[in-house]
């Protein structure tokens, strides 16, 4: 398995999110935004090379994106209702044939192919902040992968809790209040 790590940095404005190894290798770097038709993020290479586009084609509680390496469309993300409604949706990725399930409370997920799992998505929290960990069998579908990450992490996510824990770590300048705050959310 090839471990990924894809953290958020902030930059002015406008985020970016870079991918590392295990080895703390820099590797990718995920620019962009979504959440509007037409919106688009892209993956580069650490060297500007740009690897992937995932352009935002439909607005709705189940929203879909396209995958582009070049101007080919290599594949289109959906999100789908689960067995008992919108309670536990699951994701496809046409074209790679990927279903991705998982628990959007946990946040970690399962990347299948065919019925044979192939991966994992997992949100850790550590002292240095929040990230995505990415477990691929195969490394050359890592920027895929990474893409993927950071679109369950925009769906997977609590407003109302996030909004709250913003505004509390916004007046703290603690290196231990991150950690509190998942301590304390945790029986909460």
């Amino acid at each position: 398995m090839v471990r990924y790590f894809v953290k958020k940095e902030f930059m002015s404005k406008q985020d970016k999110l870079i991918v590392s190894d295990s080895t703390g290798q820099e590797l990718f770097l995920i620019v962009g935004k979504w959440g509007r038709i037409a919106d688009k993020l892209s993956v580069f290479s650490i060297d500007g090379k740009r690897l992937l586009d995932i352009r935002q084609v439909t607005l709705s509680l189940f929203p879909k994106f396209h995958f582009y390496i070049n101007t080919e469309k290599i594949g289109s993300l959906k999100k789908h209702p689960g067995i008992r409604g919108i309670k536990n949706p699951f994701f496809t990725l046409s074209g790679l044939n990927w279903i991705i399930t998982g628990d959007f409370d946990k946040k970690q997920f399962t990347v299948r192919h065919f019925g044979n799992k192939i991966g994992t998505i997992d949100k850790t929290v550590s002292y240095t902040g929040e990230f995505y960990t990415v477990e691929l069998v195969r490394g050359e579908e890592a920027p895929a992968a990474c893409g993927v990450a950071v679109l369950l992490d925009h769906y997977a996510q609590n407003k109302k809790k996030l909004l709250k824990r913003k505004q509390q770590q916004k007046y703290s300048l603690g290196f231990m209040h991150p950690i509190w705050m998942k301590i304390r959310q945790k029986f909460q």
